[in-house]
């Protein structure tokens, strides 16, 4: 397991300083498996992608992703993006929205459950599916919503497994990552990393930032499994 030295960035935005950096960084391309595999798995996991909205404690806007995974519309997200702030709510796929119950957080991992209050009367849990079937080379999906992008779909490879990094305000380093090479920037956080089967095998959390660009290549998720705990979810 590799631990890396490295500058972290948790991908989640004050939309202001996102959308100064999308004028100031244009997001490098990544691979594409191809176009018929990408548009199947988008059209499978999309509807399950929310949004999450809080302002933090300063009163700035942050924005990530989650994604929902059972009948009780339970999400998963990054616990970044709502620690200490207010006023949460996430934005369903159809447009509508709902104030949310924090059910979990999962420090260590950069994990929080989030339990919709008032779900739309139809919606989509994801399927999760097995990070220990994952090899390196295999195609890599991300759902999100960079700089406010709604349901944006950006493809890769998963590029190292088992990985290590350390966060700021975490003493410990999370451990056990996947790492890949789909671009993941600011409001990409808590989003879904699918497998080629259209199931969920990852939550976002950062991306390596060496050279204080925006997407550099290198994106790491939390593995369903260890993300799921919270709720109990064993992986399909």
């Amino acid at each position: 397991m590799a631990l890396l030295a490295l500058s972290w960035f948790l991908a989640s935005a004050v939309q202001t300083g996102g959308l100064v950096a999308l004028r100031a960084q244009q997001e490098q391309p990544t691979p594409a498996p191809t176009p018929q595999l990408a548009a199947a798995i988008y059209q499978r996991v999309a509807p399950s992608v929310v949004q999450v909205n809080a302002k933090s404690a300063t009163g700035e806007p942050n924005s990530g992703a989650g994604v929902i995974v059972d009948e009780m519309a339970d999400i998963l997200t990054s616990l970044h993006i709502i620690e200490g702030g207010t006023d949460i709510q996430v934005k369903f796929s159809d447009g509508s929205t709902s104030r949310v119950e924090v059910v979990a957080r999962l420090p260590d991992r950069d994990i929080a459950v989030l339990r919709a209050l008032s779900p739309p009367a139809q919606f989509k849990p994801a399927t999760l599916g097995n990070p220990g079937a994952l090899s390196i080379g295999d195609p890599a999906f991300v759902i999100g919503h960079p700089f406010g992008l709604t349901s944006s779909l950006s493809t890769g490879v998963i590029s190292g497994l088992d990985r290590a990094m350390t966060a700021p305000n975490l003493s410990q380093p999370i451990t056990g990552l996947i790492q890949f090479d789909a671009a993941v920037n600011p409001g990409n956080s808590g989003g879904p990393l699918v497998d080629r089967r259209g199931d969920v095998v990852g939550i976002v959390t950062g991306l390596v930032n060496p050279a204080g660009k925006v997407f550099s290549g290198v994106g790491f998720a939390v593995t369903i499994d260890s993300a799921a705990a919270g709720l109990g979810i064993p992986p399909d």
